[in-house]
């Protein structure tokens, strides 16, 4: 059998008294190869009323069709062959439509809530490029919450390449224009999601490609990120805490130029003419060191600090008032994190509960919070 990407696939099918017939299965351009003697009528296909409904409950559907091996004995006969030249010389039979198939590709039971996340709490523009029909796309977009106006359907895999490539070129959104945290340029900055084959080009295309750990492996090694479970609300959690990261390095230049703002002229002696004071070098040197110190500590400050946005399908996530950095100048926070840091299983989980029990008046809602 072969591969045909963003087309389906074929195979040689072999039995003693049948001969060898080959079978394609997938889109219909490419199952019956333009055949009109599948049509019913002028415009009806063979099996597209039936493709039709199952595209409208949101099911992939695709066609199979067969035609005998030309090149096998057992298949040749008078009925499939034409004299040429008083030689017999085998004619492929055109091929047949014989069956429909409806694949059920479920939804995540996250989906909705990670499109709801990203777009109200994130403002990401989100668009769903897809290899599927038409009316499966519309579906599956209703469903999650997706504009129409941003999907894309019947799409080869050269196509999402394309499609990446277009979005690169659009200029940005007001909104993205005054989120400091995007680049300077006047592009998008396109981030990609997939799982499969036919998505590994655009994901080596796109600015950032996020690649779901249980995909193929080819997308996987396409991909700048790859998310090790297969949640799709991860892509959440990684836009949040980058976000999360990136004003944490703000925050450490503004910490450092602050601190040495203050510390420079007293170890320059600025207040010696004043008080008759100087500061001593060995103190100076401390001072420096404890600079940098306070530098790696707001950093590491993550760790005990940063907690997972709690996600739904309603209002997107919600998040602990901790992930706003605060906790590094709280003493008690930090106490109260000590031990709880890089765990994300049930046990990591309970105890955050409590800890927001602790916590309660600094704390509003009725979310528990995970570790990260």
């Amino acid at each position: 059998y072969h591969v045909s990407p963003g087309e389906g696939v074929e195979c040689k099918v072999q039995k003693e008294g049948w001969g060898s017939h080959w079978v394609r299965v997938g889109k219909k351009n490419w199952v019956d190869e333009g055949n009109i003697s599948n049509n019913v009528g002028n415009s009806i296909g063979v099996g597209d009323l039936e493709v039709l409904k199952l595209r409208q409950k949101g099911q992939i559907g695709i066609y199979l069709s067969i035609t005998t091996d030309p090149h096998n004995d057992n298949n040749t006969n008078n009925s499939n062959c034409q004299n040429k030249n008083d030689n017999l010389l085998p004619i492929a039979p055109k091929r047949k439509i014989l069956a429909v198939l409806g694949i059920v590709d479920p939804l995540k039971d996250d989906a909705k809530s990670c499109i709801v996340a990203l777009q109200k709490n994130l403002d990401v523009d989100v668009w769903m490029c897809t290899g599927d029909h038409e009316v499966t796309a519309m579906a599956v977009a209703l469903k999650v919450g997706i504009d129409s106006s941003n999907v894309c359907f019947n799409v080869s895999p050269e196509g999402k390449a394309d499609f990446i490539k277009h979005l690169k070129q659009q200029p940005k959104r007001i909104k993205e224009k005054k989120n400091k945290r995007i680049s300077n340029n006047n592009k998008k900055v396109v981030a990609m999601v997939g799982d499969g084959i036919n998505d590994a080009v655009a994901l080596t295309l796109a600015n950032v490609g996020i690649a779901v750990g249980a995909g193929t492996d080819l997308a996987v090694e396409a991909a700048d990120i790859v998310l090790v479970r297969n949640q799709i609300t991860d892509v959440v959690i990684v836009l949040h805490l980058s976000r999360v990261v990136f004003d944490r390095i703000y925050s450490n230049f503004f910490l450092a130029m602050g601190y040495n703002t203050l510390a420079m002229p007293l170890a320059a002696g600025a207040l010696y003419p004043l008080t008759n004071w100087t500061l001593p070098p060995a103190f100076a040197g401390l001072m420096m060191a404890c600079s940098s110190v306070s530098v790696v500590m707001n950093s590491l400050s993550l760790r005990w600090c940063y907690r997972k946005p709690v996600i739904n399908d309603v209002n997107g996530y919600s998040i602990s008032p901790r992930n706003l950095g605060w906790c590094f100048c709280n003493p008690l926070s930090l106490l109260l994190a000590k031990g709880e840091r890089g765990y994300i299983n049930e046990s990591g989980h309970a105890r955050v509960v409590r800890e927001k029990e602790i916590l309660s008046s600094s704390t509003k809602g009725n979310h528990s919070y995970q570790t990260f």
